[in-house]
C-alpha cells in the first residue's frame, strides 16, 4: 500500500498536460516532492544563509519568527493554471505531516504560506497564483563559544534571540560570582549601555547533579547575582528579568563532565523593548 503522502501528491491538479520541462540543474525537493503536473521553473542555493522563519502570529496578528542560520535551497514550481494556493498549501500540509514534520504555521487567503519543521530541517512553502516556492534550510548550530564581547553578544541576540555566556562562572555549588567573570560582566554592561532600549532576561542554568529543587533555587540565585552586579554598574534593574531554569534545559550530555560544564551557564534572552 502506498504511503498516504505519496498518494496525495499523485492526485492530478489539472487535466491538461504538464508544462514545459524543468529548469536545468534544479533537482526536485526530497522533503516535499513536487505536486503532480508541476515543473521546476528555477532554483537557488546559498551556504551560510540567515532566515527569519515565521512560526505563528501574536495576539495582534503580527508575525512571530524564529531565526535560522544554515544552508538553504529554494525551488520555484510552476503548476497548471487551474492550480490555486489552497491546492498547494492543503496538499503540502498533509504530505509534510505524513513525512513526520511539525507544521506550526499556515496562512491562506489569495496567497498562501506554510512553515514546517523536522529536526534541523526547516521548510517553507509560499504559494501565489499557480506558482509556489519551496525553501529548505538545514540549520547549523550557532558558535556560542565565540560570544566573548559586547558585539558578539549583540549578534547572537539579534540572530538567535539568546546568548549563553560561558565567561560568567560561579564558585562550586554557590551563587557567588567567580572573580574571573569580571571581564564578561563588563562586556554585558557595555552591551546594555550601547543599546539603551535593550531589555534582557538573565537565565540561570545548572547541570543535573543534585536534587532538582535545589538546582532550581541555585539557578535563580545565580541569575539574580548577575543582575545585581549589572545594577551595581549603573544599569537600571527594570531592564532585566530574572529566571532560574535549573537543569530543565540542557544543551549537552549530563553524563560527562564536559557536558555538565556546558549546561552550567548564564544565558541572556532578548526581550521586547518597553
Amino acid at each position: 500500500m502506498r504511503p498516504l503522502a505519496i498518494f496525495l501528491l499523485a492526485i492530478p491538479l489539472a487535466a491538461q498536460g504538464r508544462p514545459d520541462a524543468d529548469a536545468p540543474n534544479c533537482p526536485d525537493s526530497k522533503a516535499l516532492p513536487r505536486l503532480l503536473m508541476c515543473r521546476i521553473d528555477n532554483c537557488e542555493s546559498k551556504d551560510g544563509d540567515h532566515r527569519d522563519i515565521q512560526i505563528r502570529e501574536d495576539d495582534k496578528g503580527e508575525p512571530v519568527t524564529n531565526p535560522v542560520d544554515g544552508n538553504s535551497r529554494a525551488v520555484m514550481y510552476e503548476c497548471p493554471e487551474e492550480t490555486t494556493p489552497a491546492d498547494v498549501i492543503h496538499k503540502a500540509d498533509i504530505a509534510l505531516r505524513a513525512f513526520g514534520f511539525d507544521v506550526p504555521y499556515q496562512f491562506l487567503d489569495k496567497e498562501g504560506a506554510l512553515t514546517a519543521h523536522k529536526g534541523d530541517l526547516w521548510v517553507t512553502v509560499e504559494a501565489a497564483s499557480h506558482f509556489y516556492t519551496l525553501t529548505e534550510v538545514t540549520a547549523t548550530a550557532p558558535d556560542f563559544d565565540s560570544i566573548v564581547d559586547a558585539p558578539s553578544m549583540l549578534e547572537a541576540l539579534e540572530k538567535n534571540g539568546k546568548a549563553p555566556l560561558y565567561g560568567i562562572t560561579f564558585l562550586p555549588g554557590r551563587a557567588d560570582i567567580a572573580p574571573e567573570s569580571v571581564i564578561a560582566l563588563g562586556e554585558v554592561a557595555a552591551l546594555m549601555r550601547d543599546n539603551p532600549d535593550m531589555r534582557l532576561r538573565v537565565e540561570g542554568h545548572t547541570d543535573s547533579t543534585g536534587a532538582k529543587a535545589a538546582n532550581q533555587i541555585l539557578s535563580v540565585k545565580r541569575a539574580q547575582a548577575v543582575v545585581d552586579n549589572l545594577v551595581n554598574r549603573g544599569l537600571k534593574r527594570t531592564r532585566f528579568e530574572v529566571a532560574g531554569l535549573g537543569d530543565t534545559d540542557p544543551v549537552a550530555d549530563n553524563s560527562t563532565e564536559a557536558g555538565r560544564t556546558r549546561n552550567r551557564r548564564i544565558q541572556l534572552v532578548k526581550l521586547e523593548a518597553n
